[in-house]
């Protein structure tokens, strides 16, 4: 029996810069799958998609989405098919791709002839580790697996797999562990989200730039999220690896330790939200292994996921893609769907939006000058929409601007500020300008600092992470040292 169905390669490209890219394609719709599909493991009522199709569509089991995957070796949606190596998951991480209340998604790599791409989940710890499938207390769900490889022969390919699982109570922690039967992994405990627009306080991280790993900076980075300063989720400002199409850096992503400590161990238990960095390059080593929301819009290659937004809380967050095949892209396609997402949040229910990407717009550092383009494309709508938060990387430093506003050719304005940099609330509960955050060094090597611009209220060269603790209208940031976890930056105001 053959035992996957052959797909067209992915192509990679080499740049001057001798960084790897790679052609993604548009989405393909799932033309429907055959009830005999001769896939081992794949029962009759899971759709696979037509022989030879590049990519796989379908609609996870309760969810009001659709989930489709980048062009592969192979793919489809499998239950129970091992090989004759089958290997237990590892790099095992979590995300949403739909509502952060109701949903969650989790992703994972086996061996490549391990096909079984389930989960289980309850309430109960007990129970889902006594189980080896559906029982009493247990749910089961299926999603796919994607084969997939950055080389123009199919060298060297992997094995991602990926869960979605609907329909859970806000506010809710439960028990999963996946895999297939005798080939699961440990079980991971997992909160949703409180209910999208309520008031419940919540807290998340910040970080961007773990490629080099130096330092074992992102590993410490992760523990200290864990154990010292707990958040509920984090978002990533990009380049996780420094070759967006080399696997094994990928790995070191998913796999770094300190002492007894894993990422695994955080990414398990907490969503871990992502933007697409320089390095990264939407690759499909990146589409491949993060399940994120795919509404798709003009100008997008990467499924949606290039960009998207979503809501936790009372908050709008809202992550852009700076990194883009054409720069007209920038201040064209991209800027109208952000106008466009921004205009239908409404603030009385949602005072909070944070925007993240990879280059930041304001920056005082040399190694790379704050993105004009991004600049003259974006401001003008954050100003408009008043964003509370803009939280990049690229230059591997920790930097704060005071409060900006209202863009004109030579930048942006330094808006009335109240204690240690705060912005200003207005009688509308709307701040006097957006403050722009550096967050990134989590791994690469460090960049030297400059607060001599106007515009700069807090700059150090230090491994760094930042967390935003929301509770109602209140907004206290506190920016940490990693590698000492002392405290470098914080600023408090309410709306």
């Amino acid at each position: 029996m053959n035992h996957r169905i052959v797909l067209s390669t992915l192509f990679v490209c080499l740049s001057s810069t001798a960084l790897g890219c790679e052609t993604t394609g548009a989405v393909m719709d799932d033309a429907g799958g055959a009830p005999d599909t001769g896939m081992p493991g794949v029962d009759a009522d899971v759709d696979t998609g037509p022989a030879l199709a590049t990519s796989l569509t379908y609609t996870p089991d309760g969810c009001s989405y659709t989930v489709t995957t980048p062009h592969a070796i192979d793919t489809a949606r499998s239950r129970d098919a091992f090989g004759a190596s089958a290997t237990d998951p590892d790099h095992i991480h979590t995300s949403w791709a739909g509502p952060s209340d109701t949903t969650f998604a989790v992703n994972w790599h086996t061996g490549n002839d391990t096909f079984a791409s389930s989960l289980l989940i309850g309430s109960d710890m007990a129970a889902i580790m006594a189980a080896d499938g559906a029982a009493t207390g247990v749910e089961r769900h299926d999603g796919h697996y994607l084969r997939f490889s950055s080389s123009p022969t199919g060298a060297n390919a992997s094995m991602a797999h990926e869960v979605h699982v609907c329909g859970l109570t806000a506010s809710t922690t439960y028990y999963y562990r996946v895999g297939g039967p005798g080939h699961w992994s440990d079980a991971f405990a997992f909160s949703t989200g409180p209910t999208i627009g309520s008031t419940e306080p919540f807290v998340f991280g910040v970080t961007g730039d773990s490629r080099g790993f130096e330092d074992n900076a992102w590993a410490i980075t992760e523990h200290r999220m864990t154990a010292d300063h707990p958040v509920d989720f984090e978002v990533f400002s990009g380049d996780a690896v420094v070759v967006g199409s080399n696997q094994p850096e990928w790995d070191q992503f998913f796999t770094q330790t300190e002492g007894s400590f894993s990422v695994q161990d955080f990414m398990a238990s907490h969503a871990l939200m992502v933007a697409n960095g320089n390095h990264d390059l939407l690759t499909v080593n990146y589409l491949a292994q993060f399940a994120l929301p795919q509404t798709v819009s003009p100008s997008e290659v990467g499924q949606g996921e290039d960009w998207y937004s979503f809501d936790y809380g009372n908050a709008h967050f809202v992550v852009l893609n700076d990194t883009v095949a054409g720069s007209t892209i920038l201040g064209g396609d991209e800027a109208a769907w952000l106008s466009s997402d921004l205009a239908a949040v409404n603030r009385a229910t949602t005072p909070w939006i944070f925007v993240i990407h990879h280059r930041p717009l304001y920056t005082c550092a040399s190694t790379h000058a704050p993105d004009t383009a991004l600049r003259a494309s974006w401001q003008p709508i954050f100003d408009q929409y008043h964003v509370d938060f803009v939280l990049a990387g690229h230059n591997h430093e920790y930097e704060r601007s005071a409060p900006i506003f209202q863009f004109d050719a030579g930048g942006g304005h330094v808006a009335p500020q109240g204690p240690n940099g705060a912005p200003v609330i207005d009688t509308n509960h709307l701040p006097s300008g957006t403050v722009y955050l550096v967050a990134a060094g989590a791994g690469a090597p460090l960049y030297p600092v400059d607060t001599s611009c106007p515009t700069t209220a807090e700059a150090q060269s230090v491994r760094n992470y930042v967390t935003f603790s929301i509770t109602g209208t209140t907004l206290h940031m506190t920016a940490y040292d990693a590698l000492t976890n002392a405290m470098i930056d914080e600023l408090t105001y309410t709306k």
